[in-house]
This record gives C-alpha cells, structure tokens and sequence, in this order.
C-alpha cells in the first residue's frame, strides 16, 4: 500500500519546475494532477502488473469469457473457487492444441472445475477455458487494471493527502513523466524540449529497469546458483 500522497508528488514536481505560486502560473495544480492521472495509463500500458489485481470472478457459462470492466489485460488465471468445485490448480493451454486434439471441446459438458485456460495476446481482456464453465463457476484471476484516477475538481487542497494509486516506487516514475508533458507544453523552446527528452529518458529508463530487476529476483527466474560467482576485477 503507497504511503506516498498526491501533494508530495506535485509538490516535488513543482520544486524542479520552479512554479512558486499555490495555485501554478505556468503549470496549474489541475494541469499536474491531471498528467499524474495520465501518468497511471502510460505506466500500466508498459508495465501491466504495477497494477495487477487479484480477484475471484465468477464465469458465465461457456468457454469463452472476460476479465472485470474495470481490467485492462489478463495476466494469469489461478484456480477453481467455487464452492461445489475441488478447488484445482488451472493450467494454462493453447486453444491450437485443443483444436487439434478435440475440435468439438467448446461443446462438451459444462463444468465447474475449470481445468486448462487458454489466452491470446491479440485479445487481452478475454479467455477461454476447459471444460465449458457450468453456472456458479468461478475462479481466482489476476489481472492487469488502468487505476481509478485523481478527482482533479477536487484541485490540490482536497488532494493533499489522498495516496498515489501506484506503489511508492512508482513516484520517481510518476514525477518525471509529469515534467515530461510539463515541459512538454513550452517545446517550441530548444531548452524546454531538451529537459521534456530528459524526463521522458528518465520515465523509460526507470521502467526498463524495473522490468529487468522484476525479471531478474522472479521466483520463476531459473536458479543459476550453481554457476560460481564472479570475482570483482
């Protein structure tokens, strides 16, 4: 859970750019809030599971199903829920082999102990599963959601102490890509458009990096303990 508030962010952000008024001349509170808000989707689209959710969904009947409205891409499907169901693990498939080795399996007998499911990068808020979900399925998702964003009529007073919707190590992140579309607004100035690059370079390399730590501490990272370790030149 962030600790980290709204004003501490724009407060920060407005040190770097220099805006001394409470209200913002140049850049006003509501412009800043508002790009923190944008800022949400921009993270999310890169790095899905800075705001992932784990939820028990129940499923409709039939093997095609969606993810919450409120989702923006399915990250894993975990397990039966329901209480008439043996509570199994699911496994996770490819609709070509179930093709392939069943092609009436959308028609078999509906169930509720979901067994595989199977998913398509190309259609992210939605899955198929086997056997057919049976009415009263449900299962435990975790999935990828854009967060809810800041009230900006609220402006930075009502603001102040409401926490940013993202982990606390997301506010670096954040901060800069507000500068980013703050300088951003004055481009038609060489210098200005040099410090929105600067920002944006800092936004994306922040990210990189939390994409490759992510990857490199994984549980599912294969244990390379074995290898000997190396010695400081």
């Amino acid at each position: 859970m962030a600790v980290t508030t709204v004003g501490t962010v724009i407060r920060n952000a407005k040190l770097v750019l220099q805006e001394v008024t409470a209200a913002g001349t140049r850049w006003t509170n509501e412009e800043l809030i508002g790009w923190l808000n944008e800022s949400y989707q921009a993270i999310v689209q890169i790095k899905p599971d800075a705001s992932a959710i784990n939820a028990s969904m129940e499923l409709v009947v039939g093997t095609r199903q969606e993810i919450p409205a409120d989702g923006l891409r399915l990250i894993d499907v975990v397990r039966n829920t329901a209480a008439a169901s043996d509570k199994m693990g699911i496994m996770i498939t490819t609709r070509r082999s179930l093709d392939t080795t069943r092609r009436s399996w959308h028609g078999d007998a509906e169930s509720v102990d979901i067994e595989q499911y199977m998913f398509d990068d190309q259609d992210p808020t939605r899955f198929y599963v086997y056997p057919p979900a049976a009415l009263g399925a449900e299962v435990e998702l975790i999935y990828s959601s854009t967060p809810t964003p800041h009230d900006v009529a609220q402006g930075l007073e009502g603001l102040q102490s409401e926490t940013i919707r993202l982990n606390d190590s997301y506010a670096p992140v954040i901060t800069d890509y507000i500068l980013y579309r703050a300088y951003s607004k004055d481009a038609e100035h060489a210098a200005n458009l040099n410090r929105a690059q600067m920002h944006m370079s800092a936004y994306m390399g922040a990210l990189g990096q939390k994409i490759e730590v992510a990857r490199a501490i994984s549980p599912n990272t294969p244990d390379n303990s074995s290898n000997p370790p190396r010695t400081r030149q």
